[in-house]
């Protein structure tokens, strides 16, 4: 026995890679040899965007001929054997991925936003190495140039990657069934992976093996289960929660719908959280299996850092579990020091702005689902930033076309990207290719003036639901018109530094499309701010905004709104604008107006009384959006043409739709 096992060390030493050293593709920087006193709890990692610490390159117990030498011993251990016949071809393939064009970056991107179970998991690091420290990302790019990284994963035998895709492959993977579970410990024992097998309270030596092996499966014969069923109660399904801290309730929140990938060493899988926030594997795994937030799926792609927004094939680590801590959560708190753009700074953490950026993505989603709004977030890409000044829905990754806005805008498109996202964002980042351009940026998550040091949750969910009405709107009515609005902003934003201006530029007809679509904003703002938490920040001399509470009175702020002519000449507030949102408020609901609703002058001064006796609302769901959303097609441009939609879909309505319209925007 002893004369076997050394040949079979031998063999299996003869069978694995012999570097002891990894050179990053970063440049020429060393990654650290394996020190196991360095290695910390992953699970008490902070919430800081950190670099994934390589060591050295394993000895891989999933190589077709290592796990051909473990069944060789288990067939020599136990004499009657099933897999005595045995011949180990490869189920799995290994390799590493070299994009070569930006088409090739491209077709990995939407590939790494798939997330059905056999989809392949992008990694950014090489998986055979230890993982001395675990973070959140491995390759930093240089520039906006330096985008020509390799992925790597694994893939089954005869999987097919997007057409065009090279790849190398590292190694020739054999996956053992539940049955082989056995062979899998010998294969992981003589490749030195001690420290995972201990994790399954598993200790073994070369001297003790065999009889480890003889009484496994004398239990496994007693158990009078099948040799798989009986193994694969040694695994483990891995679950848990995720959970977000929501600073205005100052509670958790679920992490909702949200794609998590789970893996340990080589294999990795997908899955996703549900409403309240708990994860499931579709798999079984024995040892510690690392849980990660993907932040891409079916609802957004969700990019905070320099190496996020180049698009490269990053996730972030949320926490290890194994059979001792199944079914752990995952806090994402605020308190800590987060990366990003600009650096590290103490307000929120990295995994928070995210987290609450898409919690609020899937409020508005749900929202919709329920009240009428039929083109919601999907797939969309995002850009999250605790630093800048502004949020904006330039929908570049839906539509491609900056070359159309710029023409619009009548600028240069190095001049439109530098006013869309440096000007407004503060964010220096020269023009991207198509694919990783934003469809979204939220700036200026830190905290405001009045908030203290705490960013409000509330606060932010506005700004999404705000910028997420504008998704839905620019989906219904087209590219072309959102290019429309959306240029004329950024015109504005280059000419005046303003990308409203006094509601007369860069034309009265641009700013009729401007305040169309802002009002449309304002209402799905606050309407579900309203509906999710019956309070919102409203920026009003009376409704408290100026010392930093949230208002219960959104209703009676908005009953009493003062519509402004334009051109505008003093300071606009939520209740006082040209913005449309007024009107949208008054036809969807069955109140009377205060008497402090009225129309004012561009210079303040008061023009007529408010008179609202429409209602095109659902007398059973005062959140219904859709008689005011299923106007807003292509050829919706201003109030007249909402007007006269309005009146063809509300005959019933017509004469008190005029009078209401009247009132706002004499003459009409």
């Amino acid at each position: 026995m002893k004369k076997y096992l050394s040949v079979l060390l031998t063999t299996l030493t003869l069978f694995s890679c012999q570097k002891e050293d990894f050179t990053s593709d970063i440049g020429n920087n060393p990654i650290k040899k394996s020190n196991l006193t360095m290695r910390k709890n992953e699970n008490d990692k902070p919430d800081v965007q950190t670099q994934i610490v390589l060591g050295k390159q394993l000895k891989n117990p999933y190589s077709v001929k290592n796990m051909q030498a473990a069944f060789d011993y288990y067939n020599e251990i136990i004499s009657d054997s099933k897999f005595k016949d045995k011949v180990v071809k490869p189920t799995n393939l290994y390799i590493k991925i070299i994009p070569k064009s930006v088409e090739d970056l491209e077709k990995l991107d939407n590939l790494d936003k798939e997330s059905e179970d056999f989809t392949p998991v992008l990694q950014d690091y090489p998986m055979d190495y230890e993982i001395i420290t675990e973070g959140d990302y491995y390759v930093y790019p240089k520039s906006e140039e330096d985008l020509f990284y390799p992925a790597y994963t694994v893939i089954p035998v005869g999987y097919q990657l997007p057409e065009g895709i090279t790849y190398e492959v590292l190694d020739e993977l054999y996956q053992p069934k539940d049955e082989e579970y056995d062979i899998e410990t010998i294969s992981m024992f003589f490749a030195d992976w001690k420290e995972d097998l201990e994790v399954d309270d598993i200790f073994l030596t070369t001297d003790n093996l065999p009889e480890y092996l003889i009484k496994s499966n004398a239990e496994a014969v007693k158990s009078g289960l099948t040799l798989g069923n009986f193994m694969a109660r040694r695994k483990f399904t891995p679950d848990g929660y995720v959970k977000v801290q929501n600073t205005a309730t100052n509670v958790y929140d679920p992490l909702m719908q949200a794609e998590i990938s789970y893996g340990r060493s080589l294999w990795w899988h997908y899955t996703y959280t549900d409403d309240n926030g708990y994860f499931s594997a579709s798999h079984s795994y024995r040892g510690k299996v690392r849980i990660r937030a993907k932040w891409r799926g079916y609802t957004a792609t969700i990019r905070k850092t320099w190496n996020e927004v180049l698009g490269l094939w990053v996730s972030d680590h949320l926490m290890t579990v194994s059979r001792n801590n199944n079914g752990i959560t995952k806090y994402i708190e605020y308190n800590e020091p987060h990366t990003g753009i600009f650096g590290i700074d103490l307000e929120g953490g990295h995994l928070w702005y995210k987290g609450t950026i898409h919690n609020g993505l899937r409020k508005y989603i749900d929202y919709c689902n329920n009240n009428g709004i039929s083109n919601t977030i999907s797939y969309a890409n995002v850009w999250a930033w605790a630093k800048g000044k502004d949020a904006s829905t330039p929908m570049l990754y839906k539509y491609r076309q900056l070359a159309t806005l710029s023409s619009v805008a009548n600028m240069g498109q190095a001049d439109f990207w530098h006013v869309m996202v440096n000007s407004i964002s503060s964010i220096i980042i020269n023009i991207l290719p198509s694919h990783l351009r934003p469809d979204q940026i939220y700036a200026g998550l830190r905290p405001r003036a009045n908030e203290g040091t705490t960013s409000n949750t509330i606060r932010i969910h506005q700004t999404v639901f705000h910028e997420s009405g504008h998704y839905s709107h620019a989906s219904k009515a087209g590219d072309w018109f959102w290019a429309q609005v959306f240029a004329s902003e950024i015109s504005n934003q280059f000419v005046n530094g303003d990308p409203y201006s006094d509601g007369s530029m860069p034309s009265y007809q641009a700013a009729d499309r401007i305040a169309l679509a802002e009002g449309w904003g304002n209402l799905t703002e606050f309407k579900i701010a309203q509906y999710y938490y019956g309070k919102a920040k409203i920026y009003s001399p009376y409704a408290n905004y100026i010392s930093g509470t949230l208002s219960t009175n959104i209703t009676s702020t908005f009953e009493n709104f003062n519509q402004i002519e334009t051109p505008i000449s003093i300071t606009t507030y939520d209740d006082k604008h040209w913005f449309m949102h007024g009107i949208m408020w008054d036809l969807l609901d069955n109140n009377i107006d205060g008497t402090a609703s009225i129309r004012r002058y561009g210079n303040g001064s008061p023009a007529t009384q408010l008179i609202d006796n429409a209602f095109i609302g659902n007398p059973n769901n005062q959140f219904d959006l859709t008689p005011i959303y299923d106007r807003l097609e292509s050829n919706i441009n201003n109030q007249s043409n909402l007007r006269n939609a309005l009146i063809t879909a509300y005959p019933n309505q017509a004469s008190q739709i005029r009078i209401l319209f009247s009132s706002y925007y004499d003459p009409l």
